[in-house]
């Protein structure tokens, strides 16, 4: 099972969408697998690596180069839909490896839970557990064996982050601890012991101002490279493509401008020997050593000769390089160069090789019929030899595939697998995930849930490749779509909200949908509530369903005085919780799937409004939206290009949405409305934006204050009231420091500062150790209404269903101008 795994492993990603390879394409990968450089690139977060850089190592240095991030980034925002934590997770997890797939670098992982911004390293490493995280980097480098590894961050306070800066950390300790053969034995036992040459740190000018001076003064403590140079077999540059590249992260707005031309980048020395000119002049690794010299002529020769007209006639010699690689003894090397190897013999012949179903889906313990396909386009004859799935044999006829010849063979099977979803969300954690299976440490995204080994001869010799199972489709505004086939429940049910909030003796309507995968009728299911919540009907009989139907069902729920916080779950007639289905859709991405149990908050708060209307006016989408309903007030939500046309005044408040002025600035334009908005009696709350250097000398409300990047990270801090009898502390309900127990994340970012007098602050609360920070709240009158920035994470804690936060809210909502 473990080769399997590292097959796979190592075929994601490797297979065209739509057709083999072309011949400078092929001619890039046989350079590769020639290569026997290796770089490790090491950074806390999605979108913290330098993609220029791994652009240069991987295609201009043909190094084999991988990129590992702590985190996959589920505590940070989004700029492009509604996904936060696990979701936004697993949406950047698919960012980077679209990234990757530019930049021809490898993605791994460690277990570390991204859980917001973090002030100190210490703090991080708390949280995660040093040894554990630390356990993860020396593995990956006992793994990957690379001749150097590079920080992104230095190892000090200068990383702004504390997961930054703990990243660089970690590295230094593991850069040592992978060469100790008493660190981890268990580890040692089964990938020995590794200590690359030399650990340098990836700087610029944004920590270093006078780096050029640096170079001069300390020469022996830099390496300085160009990175900008041009490979006229992709006709592109590397900072073309690692541009291209960062532009694959898009939920954090890393879309850039291509770059060409000149690109230095600096390395500074950390830790083992110091380079003069190249990452790799201490690299003395040749195929002569480690196979034979024959071996070694081989492959030269072919670099020197490669036919780039006749592709098949390129054969020959690579069926003696795949012998080769056969010969050496198992490892983790082998495995890699191999399966590489492998897909250069497929191409060059123009095999076109897949695996597909008639749907996206096949239902646990129903048989899956796939289909699979060998086209060969060479004149060279090719034999289907034998299939597994998922590691298990299935029947294959041998049969000869000739040139121009199509061979097609049904697989069939009983569907055992699990429920596709990614492997790090199948079990509960906190800081640090918990995986079901250890092998998966350190994979950038769970096995193909329909993986097929498939074995061919050519010429005599074994050649195995993987093709997961795909549904393939007809979209007419984009042609030829695919997505992967997963594993799924009879059916799953899906709540329409996560969370309800009501008052004590209130009743809401609660609607889910039933999404059916197979055929059934009569199965029955049981709404399942914490402790004194009436629900109403409690059970349900869910008919006759058709596969790929879907129906919608609703109950009555209501708070009494007793009723305690907590999940509602949808179970079965055994007991068992149902599960949920969602997808994370995107352009850029593959669909992902989300399986897991179905839940809802249901949360009791007494928390008061003063009815009225709500405009809501889109930045990022968010939650806040739905919570301001769950209030009570009725709300219309507008893009901002409706402001034009919007009379205000019928508006008791408007709610700019988050990041509102990140994503349209053109919201600027329309600075004098929502001012004679607020000067004619409105009650205007400004939610927080991102510091932007764009924003130096733009005015966001009617009187000045400017956006800072301060921040409370920690979600207990204590909270100071400041003006305990304004109205916001006070009406309709009177808040004290218990509102501000049980908060998620954070206290909130990007508050304000340099606020003009007529500004008042109305909290006061810090990290330990820090000086207060009062910009988190600021309420100024203005005319007859009132203007609020607040830079409190109530995107965070509303959907959390933080009683507090939803009672402050109320607060901020109920205006009435005087």
């Amino acid at each position: 099972m473990k080769t399997f795994s590292l097959f796979i492993i190592l075929f994601l990603g490797s297979q065209s969408l739509f057709a083999n390879k072309t011949a400078s394409e092929i001619y890039l990968d046989l350079e590769k697998l020639y290569s026997l450089k290796r770089v490790l690139y090491i950074a806390a977060h999605p979108d913290d690596e330098n993609t220029r850089f791994l652009a240069y190592m991987s295609l201009g240095e043909k190094a084999e180069t991988a990129y590992f991030s702590l985190t996959r980034g589920d505590g940070g925002q989004n700029l492009i839909g509604n996904e936060l934590g696990d979701k936004l997770g697993v949406l950047r997890t698919q960012e980077l490896l679209a990234a990757r797939s530019f930049d021809r670098a490898k993605q791994y992982f460690a277990r570390a839970v991204d859980f917001g911004y973090s002030k100190s390293a210490e703090e991080s490493l708390e949280k995660w557990g040093e040894k554990d995280i630390l356990s993860d980097v020396v593995l990956m480098i006992r793994q990957f064996k690379p001749d150097v590894i590079i920080t992104r961050f230095p190892p000090d306070k200068r990383g702004g982050h504390g997961h930054h800066t703990a990243s660089a950390m970690l590295a230094i300790e593991a850069f040592e601890k992978a060469a100790q053969p008493d660190f981890l034995p268990e580890q040692v036992k089964q990938y020995g012991t590794w200590q690359a040459t030399s650990l340098y740190w990836n700087t610029s000018s944004w920590w270093m101002d006078s780096i050029e001076d640096s170079l001069v003064k300390y020469p022996d403590q830099y390496l300085k490279i160009d990175i900008g140079g041009y490979n006229s077999q992709l006709g592109m540059s590397y900072n073309e493509i690692g541009t291209i590249a960062r532009s694959q992260h898009k939920c954090q707005g890393f879309g850039a401008v291509v770059e060409r031309g000149e690109r230095m980048e600096y390395f500074e020395y950390l830790a083992g020997e110091k380079l003069q000119n190249s990452f790799f002049e201490k690299n003395d690794k040749t195929w002569k050593s480690i196979v034979s010299a024959d071996f070694e002529k081989t492959f030269a020769g072919l670099i020197s000769n490669f036919d780039f007209l006749h592709l098949e006639s390129n054969i020959d010699a690579l069926l003696k390089i795949q012998k080769g690689l056969v010969s050496l003894p198992e490892s983790n090397f082998k495995n890699e160069k191999l399966s590489l190897c492998n897909e250069i013999i497929i191409n060059s012949l123009g095999l076109y090789i897949e695996v597909l179903s008639d749907d996206y889906f096949v239902v646990q313990n129903d048989s899956a019929k796939f289909n699979l396909s060998i086209l060969n386009r060479s004149g060279t004859p090719v034999t289907g030899a034998q299939v597994k799935v998922n590691g298990e044999q299935v029947v294959m006829q041998s049969k000869m595939v000739n040139a121009g010849e199509l061979f097609e063979c049904p697989i069939q099977f009983i569907n055992k697998h699990n429920l596709t979803t990614p492997y790090w969300l199948q079990n509960e954690f906190i800081n640090l995930f918990q995986l079901e299976n250890e092998e998966d440490r350190g994979r950038a995204e769970s096995e193909p849930t329909f993986a097929s080994l498939i074995t061919l001869k050519i010429k005599g010799q074994d050649i195995t490749v993987l093709r997961k199972a795909e549904y393939k489709w007809r979209d007419p505004s984009y042609g030829e779509r695919r997505r992967e086939v997963i594993s799924s429940g009879e059916f799953a049910c899906n709540f329409e909200e996560n969370i309800h909030v009501l008052k004590p003796e209130q009743h809401k309507t609660v609607r889910f949908s039933v999404k059916s995968f197979s055929d059934f009728e009569n199965n029955s299911i049981t709404i399942d509530v914490p402790k004194a919540w009436d629900v109403s009907p409690a059970t349900f009989n869910l008919g006759r369903m058709k596969k790929g139907e879907e129906k919608w069902f609703e109950f009555d729920l209501m708070a009494s005085e007793n009723s305690v916080n907590g999940e509602i779950y949808i179970k079965d007639d055994k007991g068992l919780n149902i599960n949920s289905y969602h997808e994370v859709v995107y352009d850029h991405i593959p669909t992902q799937v989300i399986q897991s149990k179905t839940v809802m908050q249901c949360v009791k708060i007494d928390a008061k409004i003063i009815k009225g209307k709500v405009a809501y006016i889109k930045g990022v989408e968010d939650a806040v939206p739905l919570a301001i309903q769950q209030l009570g007030f009725e709300v219309d939500q507008f893009e901002v290009n409706s402001l034009a046309n919007l009379d205000l005044s019928i508006y008791q408040t408007v709610v700019l949405g988050i990041r509102i002025y990140n994503v349209h600035p053109e919201l600027f334009n329309y600075q004098d409305l929502l001012s004679n908005y607020v000067k004619e009696g409105g009650n205007l709350i400004m939610q927080y934006n991102t510091a932007s250097r764009d924003f130096t000398d733009k005015e966001f409300g009617p009187l000045p204050f400017k956006v800072s990047r301060n921040r409370v990270t920690e979600e207990d801090a204590t909270v100071t009231f400041l003006d305990g009898k304004h109205p916001i502390l006070n009406t309709p309900n009177e808040l004290n420091k218990d509102d501000f127990n049980g908060w998620v994340q954070e206290r909130g970012l990007y508050y304000a500062s340099d606020w003009s007098q007529e500004f008042k602050p109305l909290f006061s609360w810090h990290d330990k150790g820090e000086d207060p920070q009062e910009g988190a709240l600021i309420v100024a009158k203005f005319g007859k209404g009132q203007f609020i920035y607040t830079g409190i994470s109530f995107f965070r804690e509303l959907p959390n269903g933080v009683p507090g936060a939803y009672r402050l809210f109320a607060n901020m909502l109920s205006y009435q101008s005087e």
